[in-house]
């Protein structure tokens, strides 16, 4: 079998390589692709050396799976050739991702929707994610019709560049003021919040905001879900937390949903103990904790989810998406 990495020098590629080690045969034949800065660097998988290739036309072959991470541009513009050599393309984003004919896929809530010919398969966005995987068993057993999530979301979401950032801004201690320029958020990323996460679109959310509403949606088959989000930006490496409100059309017990959750595949509530996003970097399981039924309504469930945004955010879920397409 042959598998293409698109954007193997990044946070999210350097992921999936590491899982696709641990989860292929070790026989699998791996060309990486990046920008061509990072053309001829030597990544080794399986303990053989793969050279890192830069991304042109004229380099794709025919692969059985290629996973894109390489940001929006270079997937509208390369996905559909790969496409067109036979390739299954799984794309973390979010170019795709409200395309009628492109599945968007979460492991183990609708990876059923993938058929023999779809070969263009988006992975959704990072928050959405862990959110939706805390929200289909419930919503399985009670009918969920409406959210109000506000999520915290971690630098890594940003990339490696912001990640720089943080790490910069952390040295300068009590140096750091609201004066400093960060060279890529509006303010400084360290010991702060940003109460933006993404770019303003017209009615005033963010891009990050919306995907939550159109994403969660989707992904749940559930396209007349209330969604009224918030996100921010928070001055944490790697971990999305969201604090969710959810109501259902049936009257909640919180010790019926903390069951339903932990028999949930991929899931973890922690009862005894506050999962935060040091608790879950590395973890491939979504944590959920403060389950409370609402105090206006017992209809409502109100609980915080946390998850490795490259891990089941990203990277987890595109190489879980790929097992099962190697099936087919």
């Amino acid at each position: 079998m042959k598998i293409a990495i698109v954007g193997a020098t990044g946070l999210v590629g350097r992921n999936i390589i590491q899982l696709c080690e641990k989860n292929f045969n070790e026989d699998v034949d791996y060309t990486l692709f990046a920008s061509q800065s990072s053309e001829g660097k030597e990544i080794k998988i399986n303990n053989r050396t793969c050279l890192v290739k830069e991304l042109k036309k004229e380099s794709i072959e025919e692969y059985d799976i290629s996973l894109f991470s390489a940001g929006g541009e270079r997937s509208k513009e390369y996905a559909k050739d790969f496409v067109d050599k036979g390739s299954f393309v799984i794309d973390n984003s979010s170019v795709f991702r409200m395309n009628e004919n492109v599945p968007l896929i979460v492991y183990g809530i609708n990876e059923n929707e993938i058929t023999i010919g779809s070969k263009l398969i988006a992975n959704p966005n990072c928050t959405t994610m862990g959110l939706v995987m805390a929200l289909k068993p419930l919503h399985d057993h009670y009918n969920l019709s409406s959210i109000t999530p506000v999520a915290y979301q971690a630098v890594s979401g940003s990339g490696s560049e912001a990640v720089k950032s943080l790490k910069n801004e952390n040295l300068l201690g009590d140096k750091l003021t609201s004066n400093y320029k960060d060279p890529y958020y509006s303010k400084p990323i360290a010991r702060n919040v940003i109460p933006l996460a993404g770019s303003l679109t017209d009615n005033g959310y963010s891009d990050e905001e919306m995907k939550f509403v159109h994403e969660s949606r989707k992904i749940l088959s559930i396209p007349k879900l209330i969604v009224e989000p918030s996100n921010a930006r928070v001055g944490v490496r790697t971990g999305h937390g969201t604090f969710c409100s959810a109501v259902f059309e049936n009257e909640i017990d919180v010790d019926r949903c903390s069951e339903l959750l932990n028999n949930f595949d991929g899931v973890e509530v922690w009862n005894e103990s506050l999962p935060t996003p040091i608790d879950v970097e590395g973890k491939n399981e979504v944590l959920v904790s403060r389950l409370r039924q609402g105090l206006s309504s017992k209809y409502i469930l109100n609980f915080w989810v946390v998850s490795d945004n490259l891990l089941k955010g990203a990277a987890l879920n595109a190489v879980q998406i790929a097992k099962f397409v190697e099936k087919l």
